[in-house]
């Protein structure tokens, strides 16, 4: 895509460029735009599906937007480690009622990442990952979630930055 060229000038906005946006942080503007519930994601040009992520942006504002993004993160990684605390669930599941919904934000986010698409900007791919989790994370802080009596495994949300740290050779 050339600078200056029409595709680009459907992807920014003064307020949001999809680029700048993380992967995360792009389900959650298409959750919020007015992507339309049923529709071949086949069907949709790259054009519309920008519009839709911005307009979720601009909807719910750029700070709100990360915050939002960084608990779906943080879901999807209890989750995946099946660690999901009932109260975390229920938040999850108030913040995005509509499953199949989010499924299908999830699925056009992720074909916006796409080389060709709209990749992320280098300050996007730094804060991409980023997660949270609201309310009490099961690990309590300590960045081990005890599994029965003899068993701990890794925080999937909070022991990810002491992992990040010992592959980069920090020191703790």
């Amino acid at each position: 895509m050339m600078p200056g060229s029409n595709e680009t000038a459907l992807l920014v906005r003064p307020s949001v460029a999809v680029t700048e946006l993380t992967g995360d942080e792009r389900v959650v503007a298409l959750y919020a735009s007015d992507m339309p519930d049923r529709f071949r994601s086949s069907s949709v040009d790259k054009s519309q599906v920008a519009a839709w992520i911005v307009q979720g942006a601009e909807h719910i504002g750029l700070e709100e937007l990360r915050r939002e993004a960084a608990f779906f993160y943080g879901h999807r990684l209890l989750e995946m480690s099946r660690v999901v605390p009932v109260d975390v669930q229920a938040r999850h599941e108030q913040r995005f009622p509509k499953a199949r919904r989010l499924e299908k934000a999830e699925s056009l986010a992720a074909a916006t990442k796409m080389p060709n698409w709209m990749p992320m900007a280098p300050e996007a791919m730094a804060r991409n990952g980023a997660a949270e989790v609201e309310g009490g994370c099961p690990c309590g802080g300590t960045q081990s979630i005890k599994v029965g009596n003899a068993f701990a495994l890794v925080c999937p949300v909070h022991g990810r930055a002491t992992a990040r740290q010992n592959r980069a050779g920090v020191a703790l």
